[in-house]
């Protein structure tokens, strides 16, 4: 597989694209960088972005472990910082894995994992917040990404995937990543109507799921993007998709 350029690809997206040949986690590293700038004073107009070819300790939700091969994914962390109050951050990731969905054809199982149709994992989003100057707003958001490109083989994760597995043919991921880090500059979280995206995506709304002790029919997702299971909203949790469970078109 090609190296990622990253010349070309701060030239393509405007941003301060750093390529790293390994690190631990593009989030640890995002994260000090997020320190940094914030304590220096305002962040500036244009934010960086981290990318790794190899990742020794990356990290998913709920404190997983990510593995992928080294140089076939994807694996970077974007500095964002939407002038937002902290409880709508979950809102805005919501929105940018929308964003992800729509380049790659994906589909989306909440809150914030991208799968195949038949609900194998293609991406992982691990968003982790740096306070700043103003209380209760967003200061920087480092939002990670893995996405499952060129690797074709998932020992021990019989539901993982790579847009190569679905496609029969490698993908160059320059030019995609290029496309991914314009299609999250694009997104306004704070629209009307931003959750449309993920709603029209998603593999969860009218299935029925279990998350949080709570078991029942995923009926809709609330504005603050809170997951509506019979009508109750959950906030944060890891779903389950209940086999055998029915279907209704989701609200």
């Amino acid at each position: 597989m090609l190296p990622l350029d990253p010349r070309g690809l701060t030239l393509a997206t405007g941003r301060p694209v750093e390529v790293l040949s390994s690190c631990d986690s593009t989030n640890r590293v995002g994260r000090e960088v997020a320190r940094d700038l914030l304590a220096a004073g305002p962040l500036p107009g244009t934010l960086p972005v981290i990318v790794a070819e190899a990742q020794t300790a990356g990290r998913g939700r709920l404190g997983r472990a990510w593995q992928a091969d080294p140089g076939a994914n994807l694996l970077f962390s974007v500095l964002l910082a939407p002038d937002l109050p902290v409880d709508q951050a979950p809102r805005a990731v919501l929105c940018w894995a929308a964003a992800l969905a729509e380049v790659t054809g994906a589909w989306l199982k909440w809150p914030n994992d991208l799968v195949d149709g038949q609900d194998r994992k293609l991406c992982g989003i691990l968003a982790e917040h740096e306070a700043g100057p103003r209380p209760g707003r967003v200061g920087c958001l480092v939002l990670g990404i893995g996405l499952n490109v060129n690797q074709v083989d998932f020992p021990g994760l019989p539901q993982a995937t790579s847009l190569r597995a679905l496609a029969g043919a490698p993908w160059d991921r320059q030019p995609l990543l290029v496309r991914l880090l314009r299609a999250l500059d694009a997104v306004d979280p704070a629209a009307p109507g931003a959750l449309d995206a993920w709603r029209r995506r998603s593999r969860t709304l009218g299935r029925r799921v279990r998350v949080a002790g709570v078991e029942g029919l995923a009926t809709g997702l609330r504005e603050d993007g809170a997951l509506l299971v019979d009508g109750r909203p959950i906030l944060a949790g890891d779903v389950e998709l209940v086999a055998g469970g029915g279907v209704s078109p989701p609200t």
